[in-house]
């Protein structure tokens, strides 16, 4: 049979005129030259009704979706609960075809369909218009991370594919032309790069009309370890002059103030909010790292559970734990472990995590989601607020019943640390980060000063660790003014968390997220049998620490057993606490000082 093109080869036209080709002449020379057999007409026929029937089903799918039109200045006095949208492509409806240059802020959830919207919606809709001859409406979609971008490409082919077929996507993918996939990083190395990059950048930026920066926090969470993400935001920041710029994310609290402060305000009329929901979360609780690997242990057979760590050398230390037994992830761009934990598709396949237990980095925090029922545990080891919430929203659940429990660090329970002491460890990488720069932002004088406060060798490794400030030989210093801002923000909100006297306390004050229900501390149940059994019992002191450490949940320092203060901090979650008194009864243990277990509850 005789091939013949879609739409009498229309799109033939728009290539010539993107390629300088004549494709199309030379197509029109081979339909005179071989006509169709009347059977082959009525095929080609039947093949264009149904790719007509599919964009009409688009169309009629996006006007069904479309809301009433109700000013926004309403929509922000409508209470949350009342919200009758789950989804991004519900609440903006067709709104995003009349977007004018300048900003577009959605902040809403994960679990929200922001990239189905743009992938599937809003390209869908720039393809139906280049098909129609208005290829005015190019998208270019910037992510942060490299797997990101292949799932994201991933994603539009296949949604290529289920509106046209691969016959005709093989010949041209329309989703792939009119929706260009990037990383924030490609965009950086052109800022930063030579004339022809520079060219490059000019080139891209002038070929899409609308730009979308998904997981756009980008600016306010990786700035302190990438010294070049300025460069993106300054360039995105001018390119709202004459694009539709889209900012996204579940967690831009601090990114949208950034915004603000380098762009100016936000017209509220673009500002789309859909909150978090967090019903899949049946019950959360704060534990003590020490108790980590025994919970794990004693999970339920079938469920499995997440981990999001701090550090690479986190991920050695459950290896020697669990072995192959659990999966271990951290990012590509780890100087120490990428070669040994960066392989994604060892950990999850297709939403789905292979191993019963897998320990991550904040590298699977961004973007990735799981789709899995059996990850039934959540594990989040991490103390800053922005990593949490973006851990916690890495579930994405299939339907009302897929649920799971999530457990929080209670770093006030890091005995012999505690809370103060327990967060020593980042704010001493955040001061490495931030005193270089500092110095360098203090002045001539001041940066001399440091320069010779010890060997050359030296200050140059401190400048090298500080992933802020960097120096070339040939072209000087580099400060990442972003960067900056991030550490001084992180280095002012853990001197506070640190100050206050109860970690949980500290933790519901910086939350970025509203589990409406309450986080309990975790409770191992032989433990807090023992406990109740004994209660207002009196008991030797060293024999009852002895058997309550011998349960093995309390955190010995160096074999030293914990005094009565810091068994109480530990005690607390369970509800009792130890008293001290003195036996009044004349007799042997006249005045022998004794502890009795009591419910906290009662007046003492």
């Amino acid at each position: 049979m005789k091939t013949r093109m879609p739409f009498g080869g229309f799109f033939l036209k728009l290539l010539d005129e993107q390629n300088g080709t004549c494709g199309y002449e030379e197509y029109q020379r081979k339909c005179e030259e071989e006509p169709l057999t009347e059977e082959e007409q009525k095929e080609q026929a039947e093949q264009a009704k149904a790719v007509n029937k599919e964009l009409e089903r688009l169309n009629v799918e996006s006007e069904q979706n479309k809301p009433e039109v109700v000013p926004k200045q309403q929509l922000e006095l409508i209470p949350t609960e009342t919200m009758r949208w789950s989804y991004a492509s519900e609440m903006i409806g067709n709104e995003f075809r009349h977007w004018g240059n300048g900003r577009v802020i959605l902040d809403m959830g994960t679990g929200c369909g922001k990239s189905e919207f743009i992938i599937r919606k809003m390209a869908g809709w720039a393809v139906d218009q280049m098909l129609h001859g208005d290829n005015s409406n190019r998208i270019l979609y910037l992510c942060s991370l490299t797997i990101l971008k292949e799932e994201l490409r991933s994603r539009r082919k296949e949604e290529a594919l289920a509106a046209f077929g691969s016959e005709m996507v093989n010949e041209w993918d329309l989703y792939k032309d009119v929706l260009t996939i990037e990383t924030y990083q490609h965009m950086e190395k052109l800022c930063r790069g030579d004339e022809k990059d520079q060219k490059e950048l000019a080139e891209l930026l002038a070929h899409h009309r609308i730009i979308v920066t998904d997981e756009c926090h980008y600016w306010s969470e990786f700035s302190s370890f990438n010294i070049n993400t300025h460069y993106s935001l300054e360039a995105i920041l001018v390119a709202e002059k004459d694009h539709t710029v889209v900012y996204m994310s579940a967690t831009g609290q601090d990114t949208w103030k950034l915004i603000e402060e380098q762009g100016g305000p936000t017209s509220p009329e673009y500002i789309y909010r859909l909150p978090q929901s967090y019903e899949y979360v049946k019950a959360a609780y704060f534990y003590a790292r020490y108790n980590l690997v025994a919970i794990l242990k004693n999970l339920p057979a079938g469920e499995k559970a997440i981990v999001f760590v701090e550090m690479g050398d986190d991920l050695v230390e459950m290896e020697k734990i669990f072995g192959d037994a659990a999966g271990y992830y951290c990012s590509p761009y780890n100087e120490r472990y990428q070669k040994k934990y960066s392989d994604l598709s060892c950990c999850v396949k297709d939403g789905r995590q292979l191993k019963d237990i897998l320990f991550t980095t904040k590298a699977m925090g961004v973007g990735i989601g799981i789709k899995d029922r059996t990850v039934k545990h959540i594990f989040i080891d991490q103390w800053h607020p922005l990593e949490i919430a973006q851990s916690l929203g890495r579930k994405r659940t299939l339907d009302a019943d897929d649920t799971c429990t999530v457990y929080f660090r209670d770093y006030g329970l890091d005995w012999y640390w505690g809370t103060n002491s327990g967060l020593k460890k980042f704010r001493n990488m955040l001061l490495t980060k931030y005193q270089p720069a500092q110095a360098y932002i203090a002045g001539e004088e001041e940066f001399d000063k440091y320069l010779h406060s010890d060997t050359p060798e030296v200050i140059q490794k401190r400048i090298d660790k500080s992933k802020i400030l960097e120096h070339n030989v040939v072209t000087g210093y580099h400060l990442n003014p972003l960067g900056v801002r991030q550490v001084k923000n992180d280095l002012e909100m853990l001197y506070d968390i640190m100050g206050m006297k109860s970690y949980p306390e500290a933790f519901m004050k910086y939350a970025m997220f509203d589990l409406h229900q309450p986080i309990k501390a975790y409770r191992f149940k032989d433990l807090e049998e023992w406990l109740y059994a004994h209660l207002n019992q009196p008991m030797n002191p060293e024999e009852m620490t002895a058997e309550i450490i011998k349960f093995g949940y309390i955190e010995r320092y160096y074999d030293r057993m914990p005094g009565q203060v810091k068994l109480n901090d530990w005690l607390q979650g369970y509800g009792v606490k130890i008293v001290s008194d003195r036996d009044r009864r004349r007799g042997e243990n006249y005045q022998t000082m004794y502890w009795k277990l009591i419910e906290m509850r009662q007046n003492l």
